[in-house]
């Protein structure tokens, strides 16, 4: 059997005791596995649904996207399943792996969106084979187009975070109206449970169609509409909405206030600059849910539109915060304060107009920019 190869690099330090000295030597060590531990992987993609089954006759999905990432070596894979749904990848380490796939399914009728995640999965020994199963979801008109949560370095520090904003894109070819959605955050915890647990929850005004937003058409909301400008950072003076947190010595910019559902701490409605999940929501009357035993608000997750979370980490899974008929992926992927954002990838134009991605698998529909771009792509 052959051995790893190991490179081990070690410094020396040399400290002064009782008048002589002590040598210690510090050594981090690299591990590289040689070619013959490599394997072979066949993930067979099924959906229980019944979709595939009157499209195709069967359950296995063809198409299928299906993403690879090594939780160790952070190596990311991605392939598409063939004909029988069997997505093959050829000579990978060894390892736990987080295994996301999606899949839409395009018919004269309608349009459907397969997902599904394998979370902290060993791949180990010999060549294998598992099944991953995927179920559907539905596409919203309105979906968030770009998120920054991830805050600026002032120059000199300190680090600034009230730049943050949301910005919300119609991506139907229907007119469509903001008033009374929600925009909420997701605490970890319950991704199992039939609700959004929620720290902050602010909801748009309006009595039905007060706020219309055309296709095509997208909305700033931010945390304090103001020039950021001074602080290294944005100019979001021009932004449509505003969360204004009362009560909580919060400075109230000439944008239109966003109605305050609930509000757990916090002089803003500050979303993480590390991890987190925003979801868009609409629903008759958010309080009917009641509240947990940590003051946060309970909203049905049936009732989510649009759900996108993000990770400085983007192998690791654990301490969900959404399941996959939401998003079942994760964006993100960089480290606090960079100045750095989220945005959607565009999928194709529509008669001049950007058609974005919505796979309701934010690993794939999202890209990392810098710097921000509100109110543009």
């Amino acid at each position: 059997m052959k051995k790893i190869c190991r490179i081990i690099k070690c410094s020396l330090l040399w400290l002064g005791l009782l008048g002589g000295f002590l040598i210690w030597s510090a050594c981090t060590e690299s591990v590289s596995p040689p070619e013959s531990m490599r394997l072979n992987l066949n993930i067979n993609v099924i959906d229980t649904s019944g979709f595939t089954q009157s499209i195709y006759g069967t359950n296995s999905v063809p198409d299928a996207k299906v993403y690879l990432n090594s939780i160790s070596y952070y190596n990311v894979y991605d392939t598409l399943s063939d004909s029988t749904g069997i997505a093959s990848f050829n000579a990978i380490l060894p390892d736990m792996y987080n295994i996301a796939v999606t899949c839409r399914l395009v018919t004269d009728y309608f349009t459907i969106l397969l997902n599904g995640h394998l979370i902290d999965t060993a791949i180990y020994g010999q060549d294998q084979s598992i099944t991953l199963l995927v179920q559907p979801s539905v596409s919203s008109k309105i979906i968030f187009s770009e998120i920054y949560y991830n805050g600026s370095i002032k120059n000199p520090i300190p680090y600034y975070f009230h730049d943050q904003f949301t910005e919300l894109y119609n991506n139907s070819d229907e007119t469509v109206y903001l008033d009374s959605l929600i925009i909420a955050d997701a605490e970890y915890g319950y991704i199992d449970e039939d609700y959004i647990h929620s720290v902050h929850a602010y909801m748009f005004p309006g009595d039905g169609n007060d706020y219309p937003l055309e296709p095509g058409e997208m909305v700033i909301v931010a945390q304090d509409a103001m020039n950021h400008s001074a602080n290294n950072s944005l100019d979001l003076s021009g932004a449509e909405f505003e969360y204004y947190a009362y009560g909580q010595s919060d400075n109230d910019y000439p944008a239109t206030n966003m109605i305050q559902l609930h509000h757990k701490y916090g002089v803003d409605f500050l979303y993480s600059v590390k991890s987190s999940a925003i979801v868009l929501l609409k629903v008759a009357d958010p309080y009917a849910y009641g509240y947990d035993n940590f003051n946060q608000i309970q909203l049905p997750k049936s009732a989510v539109l649009d759900g996108v979370e993000y990770k400085e980490d983007l192998t690791d899974y654990t301490y969900k915060r959404l399941d996959q008929t939401i998003d079942a992926g994760i964006t993100g992927g960089f480290e606090m304060y960079q100045s750095k954002s989220i945005r959607r990838k565009i999928d194709y134009y529509k008669d001049g107009r950007a058609i974005l991605m919505d796979n309701n698998n934010s690993s794939i529909d999202f890209e990392v920019i810098t710097p921000p771009t509100p109110h543009s792509f």
